[in-house]
């Protein structure tokens, strides 16, 4: 439906919400389809809000607290995820709620990976098998999986949305049936029929949450997917292949805790006494996750 006539004098801010704005602000239906471009190009003109790089470091922080590992993925080209979603237009993109980012849910990472298992990792793979490896990584009708998908997050100031469209050129023959059950055949003086959407760019943050053996192969397996088969809509198309590096992201947190590892390694043997407990200060206040704490540990034991 149009936009309600107490809102006809709003505009579009700098603080706006792009997926509430493509979903409540289309101003008119027109058979030239005009307000719906429009629409679509105020939608990609709204960047992501000037507090979104503040919430997704809060929101890394406690999936790290939640023992997450991460993986960033770039988009080859352009992506849409969620594209015969319910909306004004004949189209749609799935943006974040909140945010107004677009983004790849966790259901669609996992049912991707799932869907490349069994198609291509041998019979092994396949989820009619009980107790299989598939079984084991997904989860089934009656047990949860070893591996947790979260939803990828688009990285701060990565992201970008572009105005796109699907041309049908021949409506009638894809129309249902007449009377007489025939289609209309398609013909050279048929009316292409321009239909916009939107796509997505950019760089996601993956994260995964499991049994670290078991994280690592559904990592490898998500970046086949996402590299051969792709995720969301028109991927026949080429849309929605992602690359990813499987090899581990370097923490933020590691540079500290390695620049305070090379200084315990340096002391010598006769300054280890005087100096050794200012590092155990430094470790027993040291805000980062277990595992650099265990490093360091590891470290100032080795020295002592």
């Amino acid at each position: 439906m149009a936009r309600r006539a107490c809102l006809e004098k709003v505009s579009k801010k700098d603080t706006t919400n792009a997926g509430l704005w493509l979903d409540k602000f289309l101003r008119r239906h027109d058979s030239e389809g005009r307000e719906r471009w429009k629409l679509i190009d105020e939608v990609i003109n709204i960047g992501e809000p000037t507090w979104y790089p503040a919430w997704f470091q809060r929101w890394k922080d406690c999936l790290e607290r939640y023992g997450a590992r991460f993986r960033e993925a770039k988009v080859e080209g352009r992506m849409v995820v969620g594209l015969g979603r319910d909306s004004v237009l004949e189209t749609s993109i799935l943006l974040h709620h909140t945010l107004g980012v677009p983004y790849i849910p966790g259901t669609a990472l996992k049912g991707l990976a799932s869907s490349f298992a069994e198609q291509r990792l041998g019979p092994e793979w396949s989820s009619d098998l009980e107790d299989c490896a598939h079984s084991i990584m997904f989860g089934t009708t009656d047990s949860a999986g070893y591996v947790t998908f979260f939803d990828a997050m688009p990285i701060p100031f990565t992201s970008k949305l572009f105005a796109d469209v699907i041309t049908v050129h021949h409506g009638d023959y894809y129309q249902e049936p007449n009377v007489s059950g025939k289609r209309v055949p398609p013909a050279d003086w048929d009316d292409p029929n321009p239909v916009p959407f939107i796509s997505a760019s950019g760089k996601y943050l993956i994260a995964l949450v499991g049994p670290e053996q078991w994280v690592d192969a559904a990592f490898a397996i998500l970046a086949h997917a996402l590299e051969s088969m792709g995720v969301g809509a028109k991927t026949s198309s080429g849309y929605g292949r992602l690359s990813m590096d499987v090899s581990p992201a370097t923490p933020p947190w590691q540079a500290e805790v390695d620049s305070y590892i090379s200084q315990i390694n340096a002391l010598s043997r006769r300054e280890v006494a005087g100096s050794i407990h200012a590092y155990y200060e430094v470790w027993r206040d040291l805000e980062v996750p277990p595992e650099g704490k265990r490093e360091l540990a590891r470290a100032i034991v080795k020295k002592v």
